[in-house]
């Protein structure tokens, strides 16, 4: 006798293993998505962070006084040298919001923060972050949050 097509078992091996497969893929796929938004977060807060070191540098270098200010309503942070002109501003991306507020920080001509201050920032996974910048030279640091 001539057997034509599966059985039912062979049909239903065959959808079990595609299922795994799919659950599979579908579990790897938000894994990767989930890592490509922490490195592109934790590149927005380097890059803050090296506004920061910059303007202190450029205020030793050019002994003059400058202003850090932070946006949130603009989600910018920029560094002004001199009070008149624009040397770096950092524009931080929609998916990542500034949630302490406005804030202006001096930089002395030796290069030393006036007055320490913190920026806390979430990003839309909901994980809070606080970069503390502290009175002195380099005294810049980074908490990583839980999620809110």
């Amino acid at each position: 006798m001539r057997r034509e097509g599966f059985t039912l078992i062979e049909t239903m091996v065959s959808i079990f293993i595609l299922t795994i497969l799919l659950s599979v893929g579908i579990s790897l796929s938000k894994f990767a998505r989930n890592v490509s938004k922490n490195i592109d977060n934790s590149e927005y807060i380097y890059e803050i962070q090296n506004l920061l070191s910059y303007g202190k540098a450029v205020c030793r270098e050019k002994n003059n006084y400058g202003k850090i200010t932070v946006m949130a309503s603009k989600n910018e942070i920029k560094f002004i040298d001199g009070w008149d002109s624009i040397e770096k501003t950092v524009y931080i991306s929609k998916e990542i919001k500034i949630i302490s507020g406005d804030i202006n920080i001096l930089v002395t001509p030796d290069g030393k923060i006036s007055r320490g201050n913190t920026i806390k920032i979430i990003d839309n996974c909901g994980v809070k972050q606080d970069i503390t910048i502290g009175v002195g030279v380099d005294l810049i640091s980074i908490k990583n949050g839980e999620a809110i």
